[in-house]
């Protein structure tokens, strides 16, 4: 059965001209001038996919979009216009637009993205009771990023990753410094015939010794295609930039890698700042384009944090487990240093737990910096030097709150610690020797 689509647009010849092409390719189209109709067309069901216009009278395109990520939520979007910011291109992707294309339009590249949303479609399942089983898992458990988190949210986060997997060009993955970029573009890199070059600004400086690198995966016979990430963007000049495009045109010395490559730029800043600002070149802005992958940090996932901790704690220090006190303190706690600083406390933590559950006050300590990451013997790692060196901490603590004549506040500061975590040493009980 042929795949159904629905063309949106005010202006009747655009319109026809888009459905002949669709209808040439092999679809089945259904053709509306206004999103009023379009909204009744789609209340029927049986349609695959939408291709909409934005400027239109009474409701524009954007609002059609809306409408229908949240009244057809399987059903794939398509935006052509003749005008649209980057600002809202950025937006319409956030909404869950599934491609956007500014005219004059490029016939053949609408093809191509309509095709690969429509072959993700072919992936899920179309029954009821295959839905209410889809539903059922968590896709963020298919993924090395977030494992452990369960919400709605990295749920959905989970589905726009898997969705996004088949992107044929550059995609911006932006998030807030301390996310697991890594992570990331290991997921959107996985499967059959995928190979991941995460790069340094610095590769690109010796264009030859990176195309041999890159050139031994087709020598090697790898068939498939290859995805470089890049993080430092602001170290990216107009240089280094011209080697990406070579990169990307298969030009000297590049003209060997013999595989289709695309770009993943990580962002730990806005673009559009960072443009203004002069920090990232002019060709590099254009041709990053506007395809964008959003992070959500840990503060928005505070319900996922423990499943989150779990699993790190499960792949980095097996040894350890996170009892229900400590649980509830990661999900009240913020964390400005994302995974970073997730990774960093659950680490110290371990290294003084001794092999025990990690509690509350454990997590406390790691969270400001009371506590080292000693290099200990297994043998050494113990509760009793545990308990030794925390009232040794004690001990300094309060003797630095004695010298300043127990202002409170002086002492936070000269040791650099929270009030929280102060006030509990200066109220516990008497030093030991």
């Amino acid at each position: 059965m042929a795949h159904r689509i629905l063309i949106v647009d005010d202006d009747q010849i655009f319109n026809n001209l888009l459905a002949d092409v669709f209808r040439q390719a092999g679809y089945e189209v259904s053709c509306v001038f206004s999103a009023a109709q379009a909204r009744e067309m789609l209340a029927g069901g049986g349609f695959h996919l939408v291709v909409t216009d934005n400027r239109m009278p009474t409701e524009n395109g954007t609002q059609l979009v809306r409408h229908i990520t949240r009244e057809h939520k399987n059903l794939h979007v398509v935006m052509v216009s003749g005008y649209l910011s980057n600002d809202d291109i950025r937006q319409l992707i956030r909404d869950g637009v599934g491609g956007v294309f500014i005219k004059p339009l490029n016939i053949f590249q609408l093809l191509k993205r309509a095709a690969q949303l429509l072959e993700h479609r072919e992936e899920t399942p179309k029954e009821k009771t295959q839905d209410k089983e889809t539903r059922s898992e968590n896709p963020a458990q298919k993924l090395k990023s977030f494992a452990g988190a369960g919400s709605s949210m990295a749920q959905k986060f989970a589905r726009q990753i898997l969705s996004l997997r088949s992107f044929s060009s550059n995609l911006i993955v932006s998030g807030q410094a301390g996310s697991d970029f890594k992570a990331i573009c290991e997921d959107l890199a996985e499967g059959p015939g995928e190979t991941l070059f995460i790069l340094d600004p610095a590769d690109l400086d010796k264009p030859d010794v990176l195309a041999s690198r890159l050139g031994g995966l087709a020598g090697n016979g790898r068939a498939g295609r290859l995805t470089i990430a890049f993080q430092q963007l602001e170290q990216i000049d107009a240089k280094r930039a011209e080697a990406i495009f070579s990169i990307a045109r298969v030009r000297p010395p590049f003209d060997n890698i013999g595989q289709g490559t695309r770009f993943i730029f990580c962002l730990k800043e806005n673009l559009d700042q960072m443009f203004d600002a002069g920090r990232i070149d002019e060709n590099l802005y254009l041709f990053m384009g506007t395809m964008e992958l959003k992070l959500p940090s840990l503060d928005e996932l505070r319900e996922d944090l423990p499943g989150i901790a779990r699993a790190i704690l499960e792949q980095r220090q097996p040894s350890c487990r996170l009892d229900e006190e400590g649980a509830a303190l990661l999900a009240s706690m913020n964390w400005p240093g994302d995974m970073a600083q997730l990774c960093k406390v659950l680490a110290d933590a371990a290294a003084f737990c001794g092999g025990q559950s990690i509690g509350a006050d454990l997590l406390r300590d790691a969270r400001d910096g009371l506590l080292s990451n000693p290099v200990l013997e297994p043998e050494a790692s113990s509760g009793g030097l545990r308990e030794h060196l925390v009232r040794c901490r004690d001990s300094y603590v309060k003797a630095m709150s004695i010298i300043l004549d127990g202002d409170a506040t002086a002492a936070q500061l000269a040791l650099e610690i929270g009030k929280e975590s102060l006030q509990r040493i200066l109220a516990s009980g008497q030093d030991q020797p």
